[in-house]
C-alpha cells in the first residue's frame, strides 16, 4: 500500500470510526449530494492545501499580528487540523470575511470550512452545518473604568454608549438588558474596542474571552463580572451542508483535540491565548 493510499485510509477510518453512528443519527445529511460529486475530504487531501474562512480583526481569536500575519487560537486549531490532514500546519491558505460574508465563503465553495469565533444557534444550523465546540464561550461587556459602570443595571442609561457587533444575537442582548442605552453597530470587535478605548462609546458587548483580552492589555479598560444572561454559548468550526464524511472527519478531530489524544496539544494552546488551562479533559480530571 503506498504512503497516500495508507494516508487517505487513516482519515477515512477516523471520519467513520468510533461515534459515527451515533453522530450521523444527531446530524441528518445528504448523502445524495455527497456521493454524487464525492466528499470534500479526498477532495482536499487530492489538492494539498486547505482553504479556511477567518476573521483578521479579532483578538485573540484570529488576528493580524505587527508583521500582518495571521495569528490567534483559532489560526492555531486550524493549523493542527492542517498538520493532521496533509501532514504540514502551513499547508493552508486562509480566506478573510467579515461578520456576515462567513457563511457564503462555505456555502459557494471558496472555503472548506470556516473558523471565526463563531457560536452554534439554532438559526445558524438551518444555514450551515457545525461539528462540536471547540470551547465553551459567553457574552460580557467591556467598560471603561471611568464610565464608572459596576453592573449590567448600570448600562441601562441613555446617557450610556455601547458598541455592538452587527448581528441579531447582540441586538435582543441590549434590548433585554441596556433599552436605554444609545447603540453603536460595527463589524469586528477590534473596532468596538477601538470606540471604547478612545470614549466614542463606555462599553462593548462581545465574547468574554475576547472581552478578557483586551481588558489584561489595557488598564484602563475592564470588563462586568456578570455575564450577559448568564448563558453559556459554544464556538464550533462551521461548513456547508450535504458531505457527511467531510463532516465527521472534521468533528471526530475536534472532540480527539478537546477530550482525546491531542488534549496537551490544546491546552497548550489555550495557556498561551488566555493564560489558563482549558476545561478538563474528562470530567473526573482535574485540569
Amino acid at each position: 500500500m503506498s504512503s497516500d493510499t495508507h494516508n487517505r485510509a487513516r482519515r477515512r477510518a477516523l471520519a467513520l470510526g468510533v461515534g459515527g453512528l451515533v453522530a450521523a443519527a444527531a446530524i441528518p445529511m445528504d448523502a445524495d449530494a455527497e456521493t454524487a460529486g464525492g466528499s470534500l475530504l479526498d477532495t482536499v487531501i487530492k489538492r494539498g492545501r486547505l482553504t479556511v474562512a477567518t476573521y483578521s480583526a479579532y483578538p485573540p481569536m484570529c488576528f493580524a499580528d505587527k508583521d500582518g500575519k495571521l495569528a490567534g487560537f483559532e489560526i492555531d486549531i486550524a493549523r493542527m487540523i492542517a498538520k493532521d490532514l496533509l501532514g504540514d500546519p502551513e499547508k493552508i491558505d486562509f480566506q478573510i470575511v467579515d461578520s456576515s460574508g462567513r457563511w457564503e465563503a462555505v456555502l459557494s465553495g471558496r472555503a472548506d470550512f470556516g473558523i471565526a469565533a463563531t457560536t452554534i444557534y439554532p438559526t445558524r444550523i438551518q444555514r450551515v452545518a457545525f461539528t462540536t465546540r471547540y470551547m465553551d464561550d459567553s457574552n460580557s461587556m467591556m467598560v471603561r473604568k471611568d464610565a464608572k459602570v459596576n453592573s449590567l443595571a448600570d448600562l441601562n442609561d441613555s446617557r450610556i454608549t455601547v458598541a455592538d457587533l452587527s448581528n441579531p444575537q447582540g441586538a435582543d442582548r441590549a434590548k433585554e438588558f441596556f433599552p436605554k442605552a444609545k447603540i453603536l453597530i460595527f463589524e469586528t470587535s477590534a473596532a468596538i474596542f477601538l470606540a471604547v478605548k478612545t470614549g466614542q462609546a463606555q462599553a462593548g458587548q462581545m465574547d468574554t474571552p475576547v472581552a478578557e483580552w483586551y481588558a489584561h492589555n489595557n488598564q484602563d479598560l475592564k470588563v462586568l463580572p456578570t455575564p450577559l444572561g448568564g448563558v453559556m454559548t459554544n464556538n464550533a468550526i462551521f461548513m456547508k451542508q450535504g458531505d457527511f464524511t467531510w463532516w465527521l472527519y472534521l468533528d471526530t478531530l475536534i472532540r480527539d483535540i478537546r477530550i482525546g489524544s491531542s488534549y496537551e496539544q490544546y491546552k497548550a494552546l489555550f495557556n498561551k491565548w488566555f493564560g489558563h488551562n482549558p476545561p478538563p479533559q474528562r470530567f473526573y480530571l482535574k485540569a
